[in-house]
Formats: structure tokens, sequence, C-alpha cells
């Protein structure tokens, strides 16, 4: 019997974790990353993002109730990596660049200067000239952020929180979920509880239950018989390109990159296009990773891909067969438009998906007084997933909202049989 089961052991379920087993007994379920590659063959169908070295983090963004909660989270990234022993970010800095005068980096701008972050604001000359090795368009606009911004590594990160949550007490069950379910209790004190069953077919019984599963919540019975968050899940492809270890010291002082904006002029033109503007994408500098190589990673943006993953088989297809070659390919040679000066020794592609809530912000809310969802990353939660798990730990447990942002902003909205359920179960 725990106070509180969370299902779903990545960014966001390890958060919750964390800050709940300072107080409570606490069980996390969620299986640990796959020792080998995925194949079509394997019979796993649940995979983590998180399984990968770089995301970006920054303070400042357009939208500034993302912001919000990165604000709250980043500064707790040093506290992480003292009670874990885990080192998880670099301060490489944050290049946020778009056309002058165009929606994105003005609204970037008014977050910076509303919530008085200090970062620069640089004209694309100015910003080329403190980034030389990037091909950055001189009639663009940049916001720099030098401090409290640059990459951190979701893997270590989860690792970290879960370090933190097990010696606290934490009990991790490497495990997928397959149901959950409300009971009554056979105990000397009636009433009802929480039955979480594993595909093993392992029950687990809890107060409470924390849904922290994103993108695969739709894939198992976690909120109810039919149920689901109403999320688009959208098949997303980085391509990472490797370079020589001599090739990353020379651009060392590669800060992350966000650009929304028309590109530069000798940029590659065959590139996915995103509808509110001809070039989207994130870029991270390069990064080491297990295999001892040296990557720059680029993505691109959800509204640039006009399909949508519907069905669980679906959703392991695309992680086990990965994006195509030509996608691939395109980013590669984006990549290689804005960085001028690397050689290439290699590139491949990966798959990850983004699960993405009508309102664009993520779900973090209560189905009832005993089952509550912290879902919905819309693809900008890893930097903000420390106070994502926080707030629905306090919700669900304590049923307190201690943020300075509105409540109803993170409601749930469900879908049921063929349509929308707005209302809780």
């Amino acid at each position: 019997m725990f106070d509180l089961c969370v299902v779903g052991a990545g960014l966001i379920g390890s958060a919750a974790a964390k800050h709940a087993s300072k107080f409570l007994n606490v069980c996390l379920i969620g299986p640990g990353e796959p020792d080998k590659k995925r194949s079509e063959d394997s019979p796993r169908d649940i995979y983590g993002g998180h399984s990968d070295e770089g995301r970006i983090y920054m303070q400042s963004t357009s939208d500034p109730v993302w912001a919000r909660l990165a604000q709250k989270s980043i500064p707790r990234y040093a506290e992480i990596e003292r009670e874990s022993g885990i080192e998880i970010a670099k301060e490489v800095g944050c290049l946020s660049v778009g056309s002058r005068g165009g929606n994105y980096i003005t609204s970037v701008k008014n977050v910076v200067e509303k919530d008085n972050l200090g970062a620069s604001v640089l004209s694309g000359t100015e910003a080329r000239s403190l980034f030389p090795f990037l091909s950055i368009p001189k009639d663009d606009e940049a916001v720099f952020e030098k401090h409290s911004a640059g990459y951190i590594s979701p893997r270590r990160l989860v690792k970290a929180q879960i370090t933190i949550a097990k010696a606290n007490g934490c009990l991790h069950i490497q495990e997928v979920v397959r149901r959950i379910t409300r009971v009554v209790s056979d105990s000397e004190n009636p009433g009802m509880l929480m039955e979480v069953t594993t595909d093993s077919g392992t029950k687990i019984l809890a107060k409470k239950v924390l849904v922290a599963t994103g993108a695969f919540t739709a894939f198992r019975d976690l909120l109810g018989t039919e149920v689901s968050p109403d999320t688009k899940l959208y098949p997303l492809a980085v391509t990472k390109l490797e370079i020589s270890k001599e090739d990353a010291n020379k651009i060392s002082t590669m800060p992350s990159v966000l650009y929304f904006g028309r590109g530069g002029d000798d940029w590659s033109r065959d590139y996915p296009v995103d509808p509110r503007a001809p070039v989207v994408f994130y870029m991270l500098p390069p990064i080491r990773y297990p295999d001892g190589k040296y990557y720059i990673k680029l993505g691109h943006s959800h509204d640039s891909v006009p399909k949508l993953l519907r069905t669980g088989t679906q959703m392991k297809k695309w992680f086990d067969q990965g994006p195509d070659a030509r996608l691939t390919r395109q980013m590669a040679d984006m990549i290689l438009s804005v960085v001028k000066v690397v050689k290439v020794l290699s590139f491949h592609g990966d798959s990850c998906v983004v699960d993405v809530a009508p309102s664009n912000r993520p779900y973090i809310d209560l189905i009832h007084s005993q089952l509550g969802v912290a879902i919905g990353g819309n693809g900008y939660a890893a930097k903000s997933s420390d106070e994502i798990g926080r707030l629905a730990v306090e919700l669900l447990a304590n049923g307190r909202w201690d943020i300075d942002l509105p409540q109803n902003l993170f409601h749930v909205k469900l879908k049921s049989g063929g349509g929308i359920c707005t209302s809780k179960l």
C-alpha cells in the first residue's frame, strides 16, 4: 500500500516522484531505457523521449506561461545535481533568432523585458559577430541568454530525479502499466483505493495515482475505459550530425539555437516548411554522446508535419523504423547551412513524438480526487519538468495550487469514445 503511485518514469514522472517522496510513501512505475536498439521484432511498445543527451533550456520563450514554468525549474538544477551527484546541465547559453519585427522574436523580447531576465537583444549582424561560425542572416534579430540557459541531458536528469527519490524511500518498479482502476478496500479502514496493474499482472494498491505517461497515455487503460486525453500526437524527427572532437572544440562557444524566420539567402531551401514561417528549427551545440562521438542535433517543428499518430501500432512503428532518409538529409543540410565550419563524419535520424494539447500548455489536473494527470508536454516540457511534477504532486496530494499562473490554464480535456468530454469523470 502506497500513499501515491506515479505512473510513468520519464522527465515529469521522475520529478513528481522526487518531490512526493519527501513527505509520502511513494511508488514509481515505468520501464528503464531499452538495452538494445529498437526493433520491430521486439515486443516492447513503450518508449521514452528522454533517452537522449540534449534538450534546450532557457528562461525566456515566446509563451509567458512556459517561460514561468522554466523560471521555476531551472534554478533547481544545481540542487538536483548536488543531491544526486549527477551532472545534468551545461550552461552554454541560448540564442533565439527570428525575422526582425516578427511575432516570434517580438514575443521573446516581451518576456525578457517583463520578467527582467537580463538577456541581450542583438541584430543579426551583432549575433554573427558574437558567433562567427554561425551563418545568421544580417536582417534577423536575436535574443541571447548567456546565463541560466544552455542544454540539459534528459537521460541524466531522469536518472538524477530517480536517484533522489529512491534515497527518500521511493520504490521504482521497472514495468509498464496496463490498467488503473478504483477498487473497494477490504482493509480495516474501508473506502476506495486505486489499483495499478502492470503488463506482467503485478497489482499495486495506492491511495492516489498520478499519471505522467506522456504521448503513450491513450494506449493503455489509465484514465478510464475508452477515455484518453485530448491531445494530438505528432511524429517528430531529429538529425544528429557527427563531427570530430577537433571541430567540436573549434565551435566550443556555440549556444543552443532556436530559429523562427525566413532563413538565410545561402541556406538550404529543401526543408519542411512551418505554416507560420518558412524556416523553424531548434539546434544543439556539439554534445559528446555515450558512444564517445560528438553530434550537432537539429529538429523541426511539429507544425511542419501534417501527419498524426493515432494508434499504439503506429507509435511503435515510428519509433522502431525511424524517420525517412530524405527528411534526415534535409535536416543535415540545414545544420551545414548554419554551421559552415565543420566537416561531416556521418549523420543519422532518430524518432520522437510530442503530445500537443489544444491549449498548447500541459495538463496538470485531477480526473477525480484520487487520480491526477501531468501530461501534454507540447514539445516544451523537458526544461520545466521539475516544476510540472511538483505542481501535480501539490495538487493531488495536498489540494494546493501554489504558482502565480491561473489554474484553469492547465485543466485537462478528455476524449470518451468519439467525442470530447471536458468534465471530469
